[in-house]
């Protein structure tokens, strides 16, 4: 049981790593156009180079009307790229693998058998089901078990 818990944990770990890679990557893609904004000002910044001065200059190369063109198509190539690599990447599909929902149903199907044969007991299947929600649901339910828990030891006191 220990030991279904850590993998678990580590996959979780992993999956969320991996979302946050790609988030990044996405990020990225989408900041193409600060490609001559960002080493302008270091430039300006870090060398003291005065603005007419310096080395990466698009307005000196293409003048105003050349820069505005050439920043609006790198933000429209950043943009499809985007768009493509949003779409390429589904909602959930880094969060929910398809050996997971694999496993799952080879779970569910052992659980359904082992019900059947009266071999496992209530208790067993809500912590197994506990254990395979996300954080956040597993503390709504705790919350839910244990005001359940509260009702039925008033009840039994109300009894007696």
């Amino acid at each position: 049981m220990a030991r279904k818990a850590v993998d678990s944990t580590l996959r979780r770990i992993l999956n969320y790593t991996t979302e946050i890679i790609i988030s990044l990557i996405l990020l990225v893609t989408i900041c193409i156009p600060l490609a001559f904004t960002i080493p302008m000002w270091f430039e300006h910044v870090f060398f003291n180079v005065p603005r007419a001065n310096l080395v990466i200059n698009p307005a000196h190369w293409w003048g105003l009307d050349g820069t505005f063109w050439v920043t609006l198509l790198l933000g429209l190539v950043s943009l499809t790229l985007g768009y493509l690599y949003i779409i390429k990447i589904k909602p959930g599909d880094v969060s929910v693998t398809e050996e997971d929902e694999d496993e799952d149903d080879d779970e569910e199907e052992e659980l359904s058998e082992d019900i059947a044969d009266d071999e496992i007991s209530s208790k067993k299947i809500v912590e197994d089901a506990v254990d395979d929600m996300p954080l956040e649901d597993q503390e709504e339910e705790e919350e839910y078990l244990m005001d359940a828990i509260e009702e039925e030891i008033e009840e039994e006191s109300e009894e007696d």
